[in-house]
């Protein structure tokens, strides 16, 4: 059962939403210099799909990001981050940051940290609009 939103509340979900994904963007990048990171940023970008989802209806969301697409998507990013954190292991140590940062400060000055949070915002993102899938596919059997 898909409750049609208003037309105010739809025009308002689309423009709000890029934002929304431009902010978590910038908490991913921004994570080892600023307070946020790969997992806030993670949740900001779900939210953004989330946001969509609920105003627009489950079945018309679900066609542009698809569940398939979302799986393919956390199970990549998981596997990356997995391979970067073994990768370490080439230099002696578990999670080793074995990338030497430009400039503190600086957008590259944290190492393979960044790449962390990045594989890990795409990670979260992915988990939690996969989990608001299966919520809902649950609600609609019922």
């Amino acid at each position: 059962m898909e409750v049609k939103m208003s037309p105010i509340v739809r025009k308002s979900a689309k423009l709000v939403s890029p934002f929304l994904v431009t902010y978590g963007a910038y908490l991913i990048v921004h994570g080892h210099i600023n307070p946020g990171g790969g997992f806030q940023g993670g949740v900001i970008l779900a939210v953004s799909v989330i946001l969509l989802i609920t105003s627009h209806g489950y079945t018309l969301i679900e066609k542009k990001f698809s569940i398939t697409m979302v799986q393919v998507l956390e199970s990549a990013s998981l596997l990356s981050l997995i391979l970067v954190a073994v990768s370490g292991l080439a230099a002696g140590f578990f999670f080793y940051n074995y990338l030497r940062g430009g400039v503190p400060g600086t957008l590259f000055s944290g190492g393979t940290v960044v790449w962390l949070n990045i594989l890990i915002g795409f990670e979260v993102g992915a988990a939690f609009t996969l989990l608001f899938y299966v919520l809902l596919r649950g609600a609609e059997s019922d």
